[in-house]
């Protein structure tokens, strides 16, 4: 008798080179590329997109997050002109995909405006973000993004600040993707604990993750009176980067878990 287990691909969110290489050294099976993670992350620089391009041995796809500012999804024209040359950026360099999400100022999905950069991105695989979060209605939001022809998957923790909260809608998401062209990724919180009852409710075959650990800063001088934010802050000494141990273990745990 068949156990039923599935493999689940790992996204590991990513925003230094040497997390690049932890993610894919721990079996990662796909990238999402951003800086400033901190802030819930933000378009990467150019000269990030391309040395990570030019040097990473590509063994796995990666995607690039195009969000301009931290705060909220609701974008001005120049904004929009920023995000459409950011999107051209990570075409022109090669990369496999992009992470967007545009909302109305009444929380529903900028049908229009995420239309335009979605086909803009084509023919790279397009993610709707964490913005559909902060939608009025997911299941309005899901058919709205059902509508664009681009978009191949929606990253969501359920509309709740972490996937275990939010996981009777993430399962709803799921049976509604079923023979569609979209896949719902599930990002947010989750961890060792809780990954097998999230793979084993929602049934999904995608998690998204940042697997990271904190790492201290190799400064020996430190000047503990300045630092480079606001009160709400990291520590300019601690740095988080990915740990290939804990990808891998997340790899172990989602081996063992039947659907």
């Amino acid at each position: 008798m068949s156990d039923n287990k599935q493999t689940v691909l790992f996204e590991v969110c990513v925003d230094s080179f040497e997390s690049c290489v932890e993610a894919i050294k721990g079996g990662a099976g796909r990238l999402e590329l951003c800086s400033s993670l901190f802030l819930g992350g933000l378009t990467p620089s150019y000269g990030m997109m391309k040395v990570i391009k030019d040097k990473l041995p590509h063994t796995v796809p990666i995607h690039v997050l195009i969000r301009p500012r931290a705060g909220d999804f609701l974008y001005n024209d120049i904004e929009m002109e920023i995000m459409e040359r950011d999107i051209l950026i990570a075409k022109e360099l090669g990369y496999e995909g992009v992470v967007i999400g545009i909302l109305l100022s009444d929380g529903s999905i900028d049908v229009t405006r995420t239309k335009q950069l979605a086909s803009l991105a084509s023919p790279m695989s397009v993610t709707f973000h964490r913005a559909f979060d902060m939608c009025n209605d997911y299941k309005k939001g899901f058919n709205d993004l059902l509508s664009i022809d681009c978009i191949d998957r929606i990253l969501t923790s359920g509309l709740e600040s972490s996937v275990l909260e939010g996981i009777d809608v993430i399962k709803d998401l799921i049976e509604m993707s079923n023979n569609t062209r979209i896949k719902i990724l599930p990002g947010g919180g989750i961890n060792e604990r809780n990954l097998a009852k999230i793979i084993k409710k929602t049934k999904t075959n995608e998690i998204h993750t940042s697997g990271r650990v904190t790492q201290d800063s190799a400064m020996t001088f430190r000047n503990n009176r300045a630092f480079m934010g606001g009160e709400l802050r990291a520590s300019e000494y601690t740095l988080s980067i990915v740990n290939h141990k804990k990808i891998e273990t997340f790899r172990n745990i989602s081996s063992h878990v039947n659907n």
